[in-house]
């Protein structure tokens, strides 16, 4: 019998089934659409190939092992003429927020005296407090619905330090969770603690309230602790560097030039009103005028993208480019975040506005836009996805303003710095951690010619000695460097060290094989890898050919 989950079929453990999954090789047809290649399916087809193959997974996901679809007898699973798959949701329990409990303290929240949270903050807030209580009735061996109606069992949770410290290390331990997300838990239950001060308990309950507050406070003070040790390791350049998660300014200059030639081209399209074009063609348009105002305009916060309308840019013309917005992440801090369009920026984004943005038929006033017409969200995705596809580099948003930040100082004065960072919204760790590393450098040169002041004429006198030691070493190596004539063999293991230092550099007859393998099979990577009539160098991966495509300029 195959393995049933709720909802979902195991497809691959039932009898008769491939033994590796099906490959979808899917093309065009004469429409411009990718038609769904299993037999008896009645959709129409799809504008793009990523769309056609989700709806073979989620709505045919026995034909990965089938060529027909197999009869499975089931109870636990709904048979509509497809099998329904349910994602799997890896978050901790929680209770159901249902309750007076909840509502009350939501309301609490949003209140002043509660910290003037927004219902979305405040619902956030409830639900980590409550896997909290889940945790603890697990423990305990309570029941879910008496513990969120009881007042007396929440305050006994509240009160346990053993009960706090065990969900502290549940959450590490189990949940692997970082500390930045331990910090939050921490805090929705420090609110959830204040909440019942604030209904009056008891002096037995308070008391023991008192002593929870403690481990709060020391909890917190770890967790900061040791996320600002993790600052000096995770968050400094040479890591960063070593992971492929940081670039120079210029080479971020080169990602808006590799992608300009195939806007100009859907730009084109839709100017002359081509009764084609495709979706993905227009999805790539919105990306695109998304990094270029994150180069070109302002390295900011998605949300200041994600919530610039129409009529913001439109007033942008009338007030010599500038647009102010209140909408914003930092918005309490700052209160605006101002945007300024310069003339070229301006005529980028009204050509997109004119021309692409129709083809989207929007739903709404903001300025980007998905396929359905509705807000477009993934800003912090699609600037890593045209920055890869451009340098190879993962750079995100944030990363983008460190390295704003850091080579500021290279160039910008102290004063300048502060008006990059303000201008931002943005505080770099990285680059207090590359100033920490850079001072330090500098303090532990001036502090040795300090030292060499203090030392005087006995520390001259050390140095004379020192370097009769040095020299008599030097003649005694090169004494036995003159005896020895036979070279010393290499062990294997330093042989294939240092060939594996060297760098495979892709030779003319490689990216011969390359062009032809794209003409012949597409962007089927491990295909052309494989191929006997392309011989590749040892050691070559299907990774570094895509790498190596891109580069060429070969897709």
């Amino acid at each position: 019998m195959p393995r049933q989950h709720a909802g979902k079929v195991d497809w691959k453990s039932v009898d008769g089934a491939f033994d590796k999954p099906r490959r979808l090789h899917l093309q065009q047809d004469k429409n411009h659409l990718y038609r769904c290649p299993v037999n008896g399916c009645e959709h129409p087809g799809f504008s793009s190939c990523r769309g056609c193959r989700k709806h073979v997974y989620e709505k045919h996901a026995w034909y990965k092992y089938f060529d027909q679809k197999p009869i499975v007898i089931s109870n636990t699973v709904e048979e509509k003429g497809n099998v329904i798959t349910s994602k799997a949701r890896h978050t901790i329990p929680c209770c159901s927020t249902e309750n007076d409990l909840c509502r009350s303290l939501s309301v609490w929240l949003q209140s002043t005296a509660g910290g003037g949270k927004s219902e979305k903050q405040s619902q956030i807030s409830v639900t980590r407090a409550l896997k909290f209580i889940t945790f603890c009735c697990s423990e305990t061996g309570e029941d879910e619905l008496n513990a969120t109606s009881s007042l007396e069992i929440i305050d006994y949770f509240l009160g346990s330090s053993k009960l706090l410290t065990g969900f502290l290390d549940y959450l590490q331990g189990t949940w692997k969770m970082g500390n930045s997300g331990q910090l939050g838990y921490i805090t929705s239950i420090s609110e959830l603690l204040d909440f019942r001060k604030f209904n009056s308990p008891s002096g037995a309950v308070l008391q023991n309230f008192s002593v929870t507050e403690v481990y709060i406070k020391r909890a917190k003070k770890c967790l900061s602790k040791v996320m600002r040790s993790h600052w000096t390791t995770d968050l400094d350049i040479e890591t960063l560097e070593s992971r492929r998660s940081w670039a120079s300014l210029a080479e971020l200059q080169t990602v808006i030039p590799f992608h300009i030639p195939r806007y100009k081209i859907i730009l084109d399209e839709c100017k002359n009103k081509s009764p084609v074009v495709s979706a993905t063609n227009l999805t790539f348009a919105t990306r695109f005028l998304a990094v270029f105002m994150f180069f070109k305009v302002k390295g900011c916060r998605p949300m200041t993208y994600l919530h610039l309308t129409v009529s913001m840019f439109e007033s942008a013309k009338r007030n010599k480019g500038m647009v102010d917005q209140t909408t914003f992440k930092t918005a309490k801090k700052y209160g605006f975040d101002s945007l300024y369009f310069d003339e070229i920026s301006l005529d980028v984004v009204d050509n997109y506005v004119r021309y692409v943005r129709p083809f989207l038929q929007p739903r709404c006033d903001y300025l980007l836009v998905n396929r359905n017409g509705i807000q477009f969200q993934k800003l912090t995705e699609i600037l890593s996805i045209l920055v890869f596809q451009a340098i190879g580099k993962y750079v995100h948003p944030t990363r983008y303003r460190q390295i704003i930040e850091t080579e500021s100082v290279q160039i910008l004065n102290v004063e300048e710095q502060k008006l990059v960072s303000e201008d931002q919204k943005h505080s770099s760790n990285v680059a207090r951690v590359h100033y920490q590393k850079l001072r330090s450098r500098d303090v532990a040169i001036k502090g040795r010619t300090c030292m060499e002041k203090l030392r005087g004429l006995h520390g001259a006198e050390m140095d004379t000695c020192v370097e009769q030691l040095k020299q008599e070493h030097c003649s005694e190596h090169e004494s036995k460097s003159d005896n020895e004539t036979t070279p010393i063999p290499q062990t294997t293991t330093e042989k294939v060290s240092a060939e594996k230092r060297k760098p495979l550099r892709f030779t003319k007859e490689e990216d011969q094989f390359i062009e032809r393998g794209i003409k012949r099979f597409g962007a089927r990577w491990c295909t052309i890898l494989r191929h006997p009539e392309y011989n590749f160098q040892p050691g070559r991966e299907a990774r570094t050919l895509r790498l190596r495509a891109i580069q060429q300029k070969l897709i």
